[in-house]
């Protein structure tokens, strides 16, 4: 890393541990939404960087790729984001070429949507970035706090769900 990169990561960290120290350590929600926030930044830019696209975009397609040909309600309800969200950025990437939309078989008011082979290049290209990404920024915990992480949030999300289940929408 060169040397003007290591004083503003510095300054960075300063800051962060800053934010970070302003509210008590209890506050784990409020630690969770610095984090989600920090990475919806980080995945913006290099989304928009790597293929133009902006993030509500580059979500909707990762849902339709794991989803497989699918409705905008199901990518909607899997994403837990509002429809119109999916709507607008399906419509953009429509016109785009990178997703295609074909009559639902079983309802004639209804269209289910697919990644366009351009959108499955761009798709994989994206993801493999993102997996490397990813493995950085969780480098520093060993296996077993990984583990201990994913049990600690599936914990946390079920107490949620079962505290509020009307914020799934099944």
């Amino acid at each position: 890393m060169k040397q003007h990169e290591s004083n503003a990561a510095d300054r960075a960290i300063e800051a962060l541990e800053e934010r970070w120290a302003n509210v008590a350590p209890q506050n784990l929600p409020y630690h969770i939404l610095l984090l989600s926030k920090l990475l919806d930044r980080v995945t913006a830019q290099h989304v928009r960087e790597t293929a133009n696209l902006s993030l509500p975009e580059w979500r909707t397609m990762a849902h339709v790729h794991y989803l497989g040909e699918c409705s905008a309600s199901e990518v909607a309800s899997m994403a837990f984001v509002d429809r119109a969200e999916v709507s607008r950025a399906l419509g953009s990437l429509e016109t785009r070429g990178l997703v295609q939309r074909t009559q639902h078989p079983n309802k004639r008011n209804s269209r289910l949507v697919s990644l366009t082979s351009e959108g499955q290049k761009i798709h994989l290209a994206i993801r493999g970035e993102r997996g490397k990404f990813f493995n950085d920024w969780v480098a520093d915990l060993n296996e077993e706090e990984r583990k201990q992480l994913d049990s600690g949030l599936r914990k946390i999300i079920r107490r949620v769900v079962t505290i509020a289940p009307h914020v799934m929408d099944i």
